[in-house]
């Protein structure tokens, strides 16, 4: 008995020797951090990150000073020598938002509703919300057609940003002001602060400021509500039915001042008013009632913390709201991760993934349970075919970035070697989208020694390439070398995309007399001429605020691949001069990416 017990010891001991010798590491997640303070940790850095860029702006005024007089002096100095020497000196147009006149700049952003492309999306809010409100040409009329835009595209954050710096004691038309302190409220209530909520609508209340759809009548009923002055809110609740009958906030209010509650309230699932929103998801929180989905899709950009942060939601509905606050860098990884491993799988599940993942019903759980599945692996082989299969399940659903990302440091464990020679590829794909491209690299080299196709091994080294570059010529390469339109593409309109982008690629004017085409007209509509000719005025005067509007205007939300040949032709061209072509690149990925090239 004491021998078999002995030898019982030893094997234990030698199986922990083992799992320690290969460095295996069950990653230990968030142990002293709940899944609500990482998600409000990623939200009130970006605060924070606003409060820092204020106070270096205010700290760097003197220096702005001196360097402005020091550009004015060399710039006189430039045009004194210019009258010496000659007349081609030119000096690039580098308009601001400010710049341009108050008609004008109302009518580009009432053109502009929605922006399909992410790179010119991106470029669009970061010029709203970077504007200057120190600069001389501000107006409360501008300042207003700014936020209100980043308010409809969904932007509130940043709104709420640009309305803080504003001196509103200052703002002479009432309508503006009433709308800058509508932004302010809706980001304290899409922020969950409902004492501040409280506090501002007691302000409001003072100044006699008048919301939309009674949102200030409404919030000093919910606080009276939260205060438990249920007999104070239920009065105003009376007044308020006399002008009006809003049918989901009395649902909520009456759930929220009965004393019995129970969960027969109704799903609330439509929701015809963007300003009340914010408010309804407040109620909802604080009665734990869950969000339905369709309820999100008003605002998913704004109302995906919310829901990530209920539990009463269901948690499909929760990790749908996290990928894509992912997607708008609302959260971390971190932050994501966290959910994932808060879905209670156990462990007949765990020890069952085959029979589990085809009972699952929805491919966020799959997701979760994937990445749960990967941590509890004690070997190395097992971990790693578990990666492979999350990453091949991911990419089917469109979130192969964020399966890469999310196994971040468990790929970081293994080493370039021959024994996983044959899923080099993957790997180095993997290290690629979380930018480690000597990792990818290495594992590159390894892969040429495993007998991997010789066209993957091209495809990853142009992606490593691709990302560690924005050198063009690499994608003119890659097409003219590895792929044949006329032979790979027999849809007209398809290759008549590539064609544009090609020529634009190569500057090649002649045309391709071997591509056959059928259509002899296209019914793809074309901006007005007087719209073509601006966009070309604007990229010949380097214009580039206007260039980036006009451009913006001419698509109206069109997918690239959905714009007639020559409209692409026009864009491409045109914004090859926008900030020294920085947006191109990124341009033509998104349309190769449509075209299903890459």
């Amino acid at each position: 008995m004491m021998l078999i017990k002995f030898i019982y010891i030893f094997f234990f001991t030698c199986l922990i020797s083992f799992v320690k010798a290969n460095e295996v590491k069950i990653i230990e997640l968030h142990t002293n951090k709940s899944l609500d303070q990482l998600v409000l940790e990623s939200t009130d850095k970006v605060e924070k990150e606003f409060e820092e860029n204020i106070e270096n702006n205010n700290t760097s005024n003197i220096q702005q000073i001196n360097d402005e007089e020091e550009e004015n002096n060399n710039l006189n100095k430039i045009s004194e020598d210019s009258n010496i020497i000659d007349d081609t000196v030119q000096l690039i147009n580098n308009e601001t938002i400010f710049d341009l006149n108050e008609d004008v700049l109302s009518k580009y952003l009432e053109s502009i509703n929605s922006i399909s492309s992410k790179v010119l999306r991106s470029e669009f809010i970061d010029i709203l919300a970077s504007a200057k409100i120190e600069n001389e040409n501000f107006t409360e009329e501008k300042i207003y057609y700014i936020i209100k835009k980043l308010y409809e595209l969904g932007e509130i954050q940043k709104a709420y940003n640009l309305v803080k710096q504003i001196n509103r004691s200052n703002i002479i038309e009432i309508n503006y002001l009433s709308y800058f302190y509508l932004i302010e409220l809706n980001f304290l209530y899409s922020t969950y602060k409902l004492k501040e909520v409280c506090d501002l609508k007691s302000t409001l209340l003072e100044k006699n400021i008048v919301l939309p759809n009674k949102l200030l009548e409404k919030t000093d009923i919910f606080c009276l509500a939260l205060e438990n002055k249920i007999s104070e809110a239920k009065l105003l609740n009376s007044l308020l039915l006399e002008t009006e009958n809003d049918d989901i906030f009395q649902k909520l209010l009456n759930y929220m001042v009965v004393e019995e509650k129970n969960n027969n309230l109704q799903t609330i699932n439509i929701v015809n008013s963007k300003e009340l929103i914010f408010l309804y998801s407040a109620m909802l929180r604080i009665n734990e009632l869950p969000l339905d989905e369709n309820f999100i899709k008003v605002d998913p950009l704004n109302l995906s913390i919310p829901v990530i942060l209920s539990k009463s939601t269901r948690m499909n509905t929760r990790i749908k709201a996290a990928h894509r606050a992912y997607f708008d860098e609302a959260i971390s990884i971190n932050s994501l991760s966290a959910l994932y491993q808060s879905v209670d799988f156990n462990s007949d599940e765990l020890n069952q993934p085959q029979k589990t993942l085809a009972a699952i019903k929805y491919e966020e759980l799959i997701m979760a349970f994937y990445y749960q599945l990967a941590n509890i692996q004690i070997f190395p082989d097992d971990r790693l075919n578990v990666i492979l299969e999350y990453w091949s399940f991911s990419k089917k659903i469109g979130l192969e970035e964020i399966a890469f990302k999310i196994t971040e440091k468990i790929i970081d464990t293994f080493q370039p070697s021959a024994e996983h020679s044959e899923f080099a590829i993957e790997i180095a794909s993997a290290h690629i989208a979380n930018e480690k491209y000597e990792e990818a690299l290495d594992w590159i080299s390894i892969s040429e020694l495993s007998g991997a196709s010789p066209e993957n091994i091209e495809y990853v080294k142009f992606l490593l390439d691709l990302n560690k570059t924005d050198d063009l010529k690499i994608i003119e390469d890659y097409l003219v070398n590895n792929f044949n339109k006329s032979n790979q593409v027999k849809d007209q309109f398809t290759l008549e995309s590539i064609d544009v982008v090609e020529n634009f690629l190569t500057n090649k004017t002649e045309a391709d007399f071997n591509l056959f085409y059928e259509n002899i007209t296209d019914a793809r509509l074309m901006p007005s001429y007087f719209l073509m000719r601006e966009i070309e005025y604007n990229a010949d005067k380097k214009n580039d605020l206007s260039l980036l509007f006009l451009s913006v205007i001419s698509i109206q939300n069109k997918k690239w691949t959905e714009l007639h040949p020559e409209h692409l032709k026009l864009i491409l061209e045109s914004l090859n001069f926008y900030d020294d072509g920085n947006l191109i690149k990124g341009i033509i990925l998104e349309i190769l990416n449509e075209l299903g090239i890459f």
